[in-house]
């Protein structure tokens, strides 16, 4: 399965943003650079973020989650969010986990990106998260304390 990308309006503070619409190449670019992808899983108790390695490429994130109570965690619920580090080049991808047959080359990919080996058979497959919506704004001024400067929004629809 396949997803078809879509922009869509962006809520921010309850109300649909006026902000200049941020380009989505740039928001493909922060993703496929990050070295860090912070992941939000219900799990037993409350959630909370944990940092792992992973992958984006044509519109799917491939994640090594490693730990064995958050793998636990998204096979009982496959609902995550996954965002990046900065606070104020945010980038926030809501989706799910999703059976999908491991490619050789999204490993090599892997590898290649932090200088890596690794091995399936040690480690496990990645996990696949197909986004459902993502958003994302560019702000200014330290913390962001002078607003958001561009802002949006994208859903992804599956397509078999």
């Amino acid at each position: 399965m396949s997803a078809r990308r879509r922009s869509s309006q962006l809520r921010l503070f309850g109300a649909v943003t006026d902000h200049a619409q941020l380009d989505w190449s740039w928001v493909d670019q922060q993703l496929a650079g990050a070295g860090t992808y912070w992941v939000v899983a219900h799990t037993a108790g409350h959630p909370y973020a944990r940092p792992v390695w992973g992958i984006w490429h044509d519109d799917r994130l491939d994640l090594s989650l490693g730990s064995p109570t958050l793998l636990k965690a998204v096979r009982r619920q496959p609902a995550v969010t996954v965002h990046l580090e900065s606070g104020t080049e945010v980038i926030i991808v809501e989706g799910l986990i999703v059976a999908a047959p491991m490619d050789p080359a999204r490993i090599t990919a892997y590898n290649r990106k932090y200088d890596w080996d690794y091995r399936v058979s040690q480690l496990g497959e990645l996990t696949a998260v197909e986004p459902r919506k993502i958003m994302a704004w560019r702000c200014v001024g330290w913390s962001g304390r002078d607003g958001f400067s561009t802002a949006g929004c994208w859903r992804f629809d599956a397509v078999d």
